[in-house]
């Protein structure tokens, strides 16, 4: 049992005040003397900053959109809600983790059961290999049979383990010491706990050190950007072992005690069936692809019964967009959520009795993910633009929400600027949308900068894709901010049946660049259209992306030169050589089938459009690099080439990081960079509090060539 202060510490980790019993181990140093602020009232309404947005605290990773499966467990007897929290403190460069329930039905307070540290990043399989890129896992917590235990996955020096603990008295009964990383609990029905690792991975390393003694053959296997040995083949599988819930009697598991969802496909090629859901009697909903072998095939919601029959639901709501569908306990309902409306920016939850028309409950701009189905009621995670992520109940009868949980309470009563939902059709008849957020406190006379945040807009406006652009930040220094939501593919408009496959796609979307000339003009009209809402200054608009929205900006810097006046990337531009090369030989050949040239064709056709290169004479405005160090190799060529020709330009490298920075210090320091360095440009205002007090010496003399763009 631990003291009243530890359980204040715990109550500032989940941003309310706990009556839990706080876990019996002990507490890491990174979650102590978090308390939250929330019963303080916030009186003088002061805005977002850096340091609110680094210390949210967050159930589930932030990817900005649905998610793949729910960081939510509803215990079996129907009573708690499980989930992990985690927080991230960039004084300590760590992550605290916390295990915690809560009523299912009430807004009693919630109980920590568990604390450790560490953030457990997926291992995802990319062109046949393993591909670490910095993006947390879903921890999902899992209920024992009788609803006394709960297993999920904790760090142990960096390795994931699985641990299992006593909800009644919060102690931890067991904590898995694999070799390996743990990557899925789960129990049987009778209780036993099952617990994955990969011993495979173990053995390839074990290999690739091995061949490394004579030298490594260069083959697909490597990705020189990310490091100098080959990567391990994926995806790695996984071996289930089974024990006591107090860690007793460990053993292989048998095949009978896997769950479903634990077992390797026999078959797994495509297949019509996308999803299903049954009900006690016997009657499964199917959502069933109508051409499995296109890409661009509708699919249809379907009834199919015990006795075989089998019923299309014909409403147009039945058709398309459905991301998940629960039956309600007695069966006589199916619930389910679709994407819909103006560019698919809509959450449409739908009920339907089977034998009338589906019926819409709720229609939102937010975002509602990761649901669980308590009797007749969704618990889902809900975000709004303004608000990160809590937890509500969803009445499936009126639609009305009503928080059960909610892990910052005191961003709530912080003051932010407005924001706008703007829609708009691209040249191409694609609907695309975004969030305009005006500051809070515009100038009476005098036009106000521009700052584009992209390529995801769905609920919580934190900081686009790899969250390093803090949109209220930016609006809390005076700019107006787009987060743009990125197009639809442009091969969806392709109708001559020339499209069924994904490959198909890509090559579609390559040629001449259609794709990325169908996101240019989204992105231009989407600009068009926010200064017709705000007194915007034509000449201080600046654009930012990581990923595909590095390309969306290298693209727009060579197709719209003065549109521009400065702009932050979070990963390199690509150029002729670079791409092929540093990306890899099996990267090569993906991009040569989407008909890039090989190395030993002209280049100089297919980059003119693109190529910061080939069209260097264009560009001229000031350019920030915050990119990780197993990325930096493919931002080499641009910034050479920027800097031979003396353009404005700084990159910085954070070690120990990848395609998404993990590390609190360094996504501390990279939101308040950037917040500088458009300040730097737009405003010429050097911060009082500089991330590094050299940067002004190394930027001030790239102010020198060429003139200040603040009215």
């Amino acid at each position: 049992m631990k003291s009243v202060v530890l359980l204040a510490t715990c109550a500032g980790i989940i941003g309310a005040a706990s009556h839990a019993e706080a876990a019996a181990t002990e507490t890491p140093p990174v979650c102590r003397n978090l308390i939250d602020e929330g019963a303080n009232g916030h009186a003088d309404k002061r805005g977002v900053t850096t340091n609110d947005l680094i210390g949210l605290r967050d159930i589930g990773p932030n990817f900005g959109t649905d998610l793949p499966e729910s960081p939510l467990a509803l215990s079996p007897d129907g009573t708690r809600l499980a989930f992990v929290i985690s927080r991230a403190d960039p004084v300590m460069n760590d992550y605290c983790q916390a295990l915690v329930t809560i009523d299912a039905e009430s807004q009693a307070p919630a109980q920590i059961v568990d604390m450790s540290n560490g953030l457990i990043i997926g291992a995802p399989t990319i062109r046949g290999f393993r591909m670490i890129n910095g993006s947390p896992i879903i921890n999902s917590p899992r209920w024992s049979p009788d609803s006394r235990y709960l297993a999920y996955l904790v760090s142990i020096q960096g390795t994931p383990q699985a641990r299992v603990v006593s909800v009644e008295n919060a102690s931890v009964l067991f904590t898995t010491t694999s070799e390996t990383a743990v990557r899925q609990v789960a129990w049987t029905p009778g209780g036993r706990l099952l617990f994955g690792n990969e011993p495979e991975a173990a053995r390839h390393k074990t290999e690739i050190d091995r061949r490394g003694r004579v030298g490594f053959l260069y083959d697909d296997s490597f990705v020189p950007n990310r490091e100098a040995r080959p990567s391990i083949p994926g995806p790695v599988p996984i071996e289930f072992f089974s024990s006591t819930a107090s860690g007793t009697n460990i053993r292989p598991a048998s095949s009978e005690e896997l769950p479903a969802d634990m077992k390797v496909p026999v078959d797994a090629s495509p297949r019509k069936l996308v999803r299903s859901t049954a009900t006690s009697q016997s009657v499964t909903a199917q959502i069933v692809q109508r051409d499995a072998a296109s890409i661009l095939s509708p699919s249809d919601l379907w009834l199919q019964y015990a006795d075989g029959r089998r019923r299309r639901c014909d409403d147009p709501a039945c058709t398309d967009g459905i991301l998940n569908m629960w039956w309600t306990a007695n069966g006589q309902r199916i619930l389910f959520l679709r994407r819909a409306g103006w560019g698919k920016s809509e959450l449409q939850l739908y009920s339907w009795d089977t034998r009338s028309a589906p019926a819409i409950i709720l229609k939102t701009n937010d975002l509602v993910t990761g649901c669980q189905l308590e009797s007749a009621t969704l618990i889902c995670l809900h975000e709004a633009s303004s608000h990160p992520r809590r937890i509500v109940r969803i009445n499936t009868d009126t639609g009305a929400l009503t928080t059960l949980f909610d892990p910052n309470p005191s961003f709530g009563e912080l003051r932010k600027g407005s924001v706008e939902r703007l829609r708009w059709t691209n040249d191409v008849g694609i609907e695309s949308f975004g969030d305009l957020v005006l500051p809070r406190d515009q100038p009476r006379t005098g036009k106000i900068p521009l700052i584009v945040v992209q390529y995801l807009t769905r609920g919580f406006l934190r900081g686009g894709v790899g969250d390093e652009f803090p949109i209220f930040p930016f609006a809390e220094k005076g700019f107006a901010v787009l987060s743009l939501q990125r197009p639809a593919d442009y091969y969806t408009t392709v109708k001559d049946g020339t499209v069924r496959t994904a490959l198909d796609a890509r090559v579609s979307n390559q040629n001449d660049w259609n794709d990325r000339r169908s996101v240019q003009s989204a992105l231009v009209k989407g600009i068009e259209l926010a200064t017709t809402r705000a007194n915007i200054d034509a000449n201080r608009i600046g654009i930012t992306g990581l990923s595909d929205g590095v390309s969306t900006v290298q693209f727009a810097l060579v197709n719209s030169p003065r549109l521009f006046a400065a702009a932050s990337i979070s990963t390199g531009f690509q150029e002729p050589k670079s791409t092929q090369i540093y990306g890899g030989s099996a990267w090569a050949k993906q991009l040569l089938d989407m008909g890039y040239p090989s190395l030993d064709k002209d280049q100089s056709k297919f980059w003119a459009n693109v190529s910061i290169e080939s069209n260097i004479e264009k560009i001229n405005i000031p350019i920030l690099m915050q990119i990780s160090d197993n990325e930096y190799l493919m931002a080499l060529e641009s910034y050479g080439v920027l800097k031979a020709y003396n353009r404005p330009s700084a990159m910085y490298i954070f070690p120990d990081e990848d395609h998404i920075k993990r590390q609190p210090e360094h996504r501390y320091t990279i939101y308040n960079r950037n917040l500088q360095w458009f300040d730097f440009w737009f405003n010429g205002r050097n911060d009082t509090d500089p991330v590094d007090i050299r940067q002004y010496e190394h930027w001030k003399p790239m102010r020198t060539k060429m003139p200040l763009t603040a009215n």
